[in-house]
């Protein structure tokens, strides 16, 4: 086996805006420090905020400060979507990398092959690593806040935000930095993400490509890559930041605006959809080369499972005899039964390695940050009422 194998937890441990937080030294070598960017992510992006609305107002308790603490969505965004996307570094970037060294492990990648396999791995780092795309991504961060500072209506930022009246409003101290720091943090961080995202669809592209082997009768119901799948749990804390962020929105909107919170179940739900379809995607690269795993596999097991049937007919269904009790005991019969089960399992295959079990607890994680948003309309003793009713 050649040395680029050697696919470890590292394999994604990068990408924007990995390059600047080693270059400021909030990433060690040996030290990713997740816990302390994480908490650095919701002070840089929260903290000044309110600091800021308190030196403009004068007073601790004015109107911009008020209205900043009363904006559910901040500390939605900033105290808990930012750490999140820090947070979820120690959990997916090392089960995507255990994910890839599996294709290894279980021998699903022949000698042949292992040439190709090495440079899918070098050219994966050599993007991860690209300082040219750490650049893109906070330019393009800067000019998509640009675009929005200059053509959404000034009445539509929060008070917090803004100096004098709609008409002719400037953004205050607290809104310079909400627009130059805390929206381009958390903007980075997620399109950190997207790259990863986009590395990680790209690699499994290139590990379609190879000469798999895969066994059409894996009692995995996916020809042994159902293991792919898993890379679903890994991207969990993901779904639950974008979960964080859309909250916060709706909850702005029925506390302060009396909506109904009706209005936002095609949200809540386009949301969840978006997520699925987000990280599922790149799983649907193996579609095809399970389709042809699964017409193979129908064929030759086919076949095996007509000569066995046939051999098994003409054997015990022309016998004159009687039968006795013993003769279900015979080997045959749990062979031909055994055989069976194993083609069933052929026709039975999936063609997209991922099923409800690595599903439910991305869609969970994305609605559990809404969990608060229906207590602030229906109160907990209510729910465990109608929840005792519906038990008892």
């Amino acid at each position: 086996m050649s040395e680029m194998t050697q696919t470890d937890s590292e394999l994604f441990d990068g990408g924007p805006p990995a390059r600047l937080q080693r270059s400021l030294g909030l990433i060690k070598p040996d030290n990713p420090r997740i816990i302390f960017r994480a908490v650095l992510a919701g002070v840089i992006g929260w903290v000044p905020l309110v600091i800021l609305a308190v030196a403009q107002d004068t007073a601790w308790w004015g109107e911009r400060v008020r209205s900043l603490l009363a904006d559910i969505a901040v500390p939605a965004r900033f105290l808990i979507a930012a750490p999140l996307f820090v947070f979820a570094e120690a959990i997916c970037i090392p089960q995507l990398g255990s994910i890839v060294h599996h294709f290894l492990d279980a021998g699903l990648v022949p000698e042949s092959d292992y040439r190709r396999f090495d440079e899918a791995i070098i050219s994966t780092r050599r993007l991860r690593d690209s300082w040219m795309v750490e650049i893109i991504v906070i330019i393009f961060t800067y000019l998509l806040i640009a675009a929005l500072v200059r053509y959404v209506p000034p009445g539509e930022f929060p008070a917090w935000h803004k100096l004098g009246s709609d008409d002719a409003a400037t953004f205050s101290l607290a809104g310079w930095w909400h627009a130059l720091v805390s929206v381009p943090l958390l903007n980075v961080l997620f399109f950190g993400w997207l790259w990863r995202l986009f590395l990680w669809g790209r690699l499994l592209l290139h590990l379609s490509r190879l000469d798999l082997q895969l066994i059409p009768s894996h009692p995995d119901g996916a020809a042994g890559l159902k293991f792919v799948g898993y890379s679903l749990r890994a991207f969990s804390l993901l779904g639950c930041a974008l979960g964080a962020v859309a909250a916060g929105y709706v909850a702005n909107h029925i506390v302060h605006m009396g909506v109904a919170p009706t209005a936002y179940l095609y949200l809540i739900g386009g949301l969840v959809v978006v997520v699925v379809i987000l990280f599922s995607a790149p799983l649907l690269i193996f579609s095809g080369k399970l389709l042809q795993a699964k017409r193979r596999g129908i064929f030759a097991y086919g076949a095996l499972a007509t000569g066995e049937g046939q051999q098994f007919e003409r054997k015990w269904l022309n016998r004159v005899e009687d039968l006795d009790e013993h003769t279900l005991e015979v080997p045959d019969f749990s062979a031909t039964t055994d055989l069976y089960q194993v083609v069933a399992n052929v026709h039975n295959m999936s063609t997209i390695p991922l099923d409800l079990s690595n599903l439910s607890p991305l869609v969970i994680a994305t609605l559990l940050p809404f969990v608060p948003v229906a207590l602030m309309v229906v109160p907990l003793n209510v729910i465990l009422q109608q929840l005792v009713k519906f038990l008892l």
